[in-house]
């Protein structure tokens, strides 16, 4: 489910394509769907929502920074792989032989959300992380450059002192 370019990547548009992907899972399943049949319409909309967030945010990035560097390149991948990172999302158990199948299906849905959380999380962490070892090595050459250039001021005040007096 690819965001259409030039149409505004806000959060509207991920959560309406999030409930999409809900609609078209409850759509799969009918009126009594089968256990297997519901694990893999599941897992299946697992990958799509992942996968969802996943263009949602590239698309984001390339919209509001165009100019690709090898860092930037690298951050797009390191999110891609870590939202997309397989879930180990529980199967539909029956913990109550009474609970319908449809809420077995909820609480899977929660597993599953909650997961997709947990890898943003961790994507935003390792960002994070990222951008403080980025900053900081920018941060030391500024730093470097400010010493040279205070030694410098201090070299052309010695010469033209020098010169002054001469």
């Amino acid at each position: 489910m690819c965001f259409a370019k030039g149409v505004p990547y806000d959060q509207a548009s991920l959560r309406s394509i999030m409930h999409k992907r809900v609609d078209d899972f409850c759509d799969k399943m009918g009126n009594e769907p089968e256990e297997a049949q519901m694990e893999a319409a599941l897992d299946e909309t697992e990958e799509g929502l992942s996968e969802d967030i996943c263009e949602f945010i590239e698309d984001h990035i390339q919209e509001n920074l165009p100019e690709s560097s090898p860092l930037l390149q690298e951050a797009r991948q390191g999110v891609r792989r870590r939202i997309q990172r397989p879930s180990v999302s529980a199967r539909l158990e029956v913990q109550n032989p009474e609970e319908s199948i449809w809420a077995r299906a909820l609480g899977r849905f929660q597993v599953i959300l909650q997961s997709l959380q947990q890898r943003c999380w961790d994507a935003l962490t390792w960002l994070r992380e990222k951008a403080v070892t980025f900053l900081e090595a920018i941060c030391s050459v500024v730093k470097a450059v400010l010493g040279v250039l205070t030694d410098f001021c201090s070299s052309v005040g010695q010469l033209f002192g020098n010169l002054i007096q001469v």
